[in-house]
């Protein structure tokens, strides 16, 4: 093997071992990101402190979009999350539980199952059939029993008293 192409090589193996590198420098600087917006979050929760404004309106170094966490809501980038801005963006006829298995590849079937069955008896989702769609409008109270909208006229005397 000539000079030239010994060097040809080292070259190619160099270039090679540079971008295995760098592919994993890049995946280690984004979970440290990730690790380190955590480690802030969690330090909030535990010291009692206010989040730092940068810290509470960006996620990764990216700015948050759309209307963020609410008081209970999942955040934008968890499997409820996604599920739920899914199926606000279907529209009136909802997507299928195997239309959404295939849009959501990252999350298990009995974990999608499970999501779903708690937003329908919620109120987040209505099931039509095989469909499922998101909820628009006002939702009803959790706390308010289904009974209590019925008339007062099958009680009995004794209990109008009571």
């Amino acid at each position: 093997m000539s000079e030239g192409d010994m060097l040809a090589t080292t070259l190619t193996d160099i270039r090679r071992r540079l971008a295995d590198l760098q592919g994993e420098y890049d995946r280690i600087s984004e979970e440290l990101a990730k690790l380190r917006l955590a480690e802030r979050s969690l330090a909030a929760i535990v010291e009692g402190t206010p989040l730092p404004e940068t810290v509470a309106a960006m996620e990764d170094g990216v700015p948050r979009a759309g209307r963020g966490r609410g008081s209970r809501g999942p955040r934008a980038n968890s499997a409820k999350g996604r599920l739920r801005a899914l199926l606000e963006s279907a529209g009136p006829t909802g997507l299928s539980q195997a239309e959404i298995a295939r849009r959501l590849p990252d999350v298990a079937p009995n974990t999608l199952a499970s999501y779903l069955s708690v937003m329908v008896s919620s109120g987040e989702a209505l099931r039509k059939g095989d469909f499922v769609t998101a909820v628009t409008g006002p939702r009803p109270a959790p706390d308010t029993p289904q009974d209590e909208h019925e008339d007062d006229d099958d009680a009995q005397p004794d209990d109008r008293d009571a």
